[in-house]
């Protein structure tokens, strides 16, 4: 664990894939015991298939680290683990949120068909059908409630929880009970003891930084015409930032936006610093709403 937690210093080391497989071993009590609620593991690394493109279906897939059953209240999860500060991916959220609307309105037997057409189209259909046994309960099939939680360093969770909505969770490594039952308890207390220490590793400390001496949170600025061409050109792959965000922007002028000095934007994903996102809007979705200015 020592060794781990050391990696978190070096470039592009991926912390996640060493620690996944080893809170996995846990993952299902400590969110019993966190939520008193009894919750069991369906499967790690659980395939979700990628929305359509151009209206064409794709059987590629993106995966979730844990998906879990909270049987007390009948509600499938979807645990993220994220082990960095920087490591917050939008784009990867909004998919999520929309799979939770999704279930919401129609069920969650569509995660099975998905896996099952994703197999039918794979190289390694074996590998599916070890996920399928997972899935057999009817349980999981015909559920109408999801959650998303994050598992991530305190840094993180502190940032994104007020801006979250009601279907996502943040937890912290200092969040997990300190106690599981069991032959690996003992384990489990110097495992939590050395995951708390990612809690306290920012890219400040990372790089010898006071804490507020580093106040940069984008990545470059333009002006609106230049910004409205990297909104056609990127859409929801760069976020833009605008004070009190889409809904400031929906009642925004078009001479107001034109007068603006300057705007701030960033990539999506692995961008400058940590954003409030109630102060940012996806690139296509600025780009959305100044076209509904233009035809108003």
């Amino acid at each position: 664990m020592a060794h781990i937690a050391r990696l978190a210093m070096v470039p592009k080391v991926q912390v996640e894939r060493a620690v996944g497989p080893i809170v996995g071993l846990f993952i299902a009590e400590l969110l019993s015991t966190k939520w008193n609620k009894r919750v069991v593991t369906i499967c790690e690394e659980f395939p979700l298939r990628k929305a359509p493109v151009n209206c064409i279906h794709t059987y590629q897939s993106t995966n979730i680290d844990w998906l879990l059953y909270n049987l007390s209240d009948d509600q499938l999860v979807f645990l993220e683990l994220k082990t960095a500060d920087t490591s917050f991916d939008r784009p990867q959220e909004d998919i999520y949120r929309r799979l939770i609307m999704r279930i919401a309105d129609c069920g969650s037997s569509f995660l099975v068909t998905d896996l099952e057409e994703i197999m039918c189209a794979s190289l390694e259909p074996r590998k599916y059908e070890e996920v399928l046994k997972c899935v057999q309960d009817l349980r999981y099939r015909n559920c109408r409630k999801a959650k998303l939680v994050y598992l991530a360093p305190a840094a993180v969770r502190d940032a994104r929880r007020e801006a979250s909505e009601s279907e996502v969770e943040w937890l912290s490594f200092q969040d997990l009970p300190e106690e599981v039952s069991g032959e690996l308890a003992v384990e489990w207390r110097i495992i939590r003891r050395h995951l708390v220490q990612l809690d306290s590793i920012t890219r400040h400390s990372r790089n010898g930084v006071p804490r507020g001496g580093e106040r940069r949170n984008y990545g470059d600025t333009c002006r609106f015409e230049e910004l409205l061409s990297l909104c056609e050109e990127n859409g929801n792959a760069i976020v833009v930032g605008f004070d009190g965000g889409s809904r400031k922007l929906r009642v925004a002028t078009l001479d107001d936006l034109n007068k603006r000095a300057a705007y701030k934007w960033d990539r999506a994903e692995g961008g400058t610093g940590l954003k409030d996102t109630r102060n940012w809007i996806p690139g296509g979705k600025f780009l959305g709403i100044v076209q509904g200015l233009v035809d108003d």
